[in-house]
């Protein structure tokens, strides 16, 4: 019986951590769609490549924190991929090219979306 109770235990214990992890990843979704969609894509379209510069460095510096603990609990190929487009729109905002750089947002933005709703738990998810 105490095998059970220590199982049960454990097995409560890691899906609270995963539910309060699913739940700041749906923030943290949202925050990095708004930031961009709001943000950084207008600053690009207006060619202000200072806020776009500014603005995306923040969230470089906000999306590496954020990914430690995503590991844990994300697909690693998803993971790889957004920080592939990161990368390239880090360049293209560097480079100053307005249609690359948009582009490449706009594509991590869909990546966010998909990203969290990929790893929720749905019955498409499950079966």
């Amino acid at each position: 019986m105490r095998s059970l109770v220590v199982s049960s235990l454990c097995l409560a214990v890691l899906l609270a951590g995963w539910g309060a992890f699913h739940y700041v990843s749906a923030e943290k979704s949202d925050e990095y769609i708004t930031e961009i969609r709001e943000v950084m894509i207008p600053a690009v379209q207006a060619e202000d490549w200072e806020t776009a510069q500014k603005s995306f460095k923040e969230f470089g510096r906000d999306w590496h924190r954020y990914k430690k603990a995503a590991a844990y609990f994300f697909d690693t190929t998803a993971l790889n991929e957004a920080d592939y487009s990161i990368a390239r729109a880090e360049e293209f905002i560097k480079a100053k090219d307005p249609s690359n750089s948009a582009g490449e947002l706009a594509a991590l933005r869909e990546q966010f979306k998909f990203l969290h709703r990929n790893e929720s738990i749905s019955m498409g998810n499950i079966f």
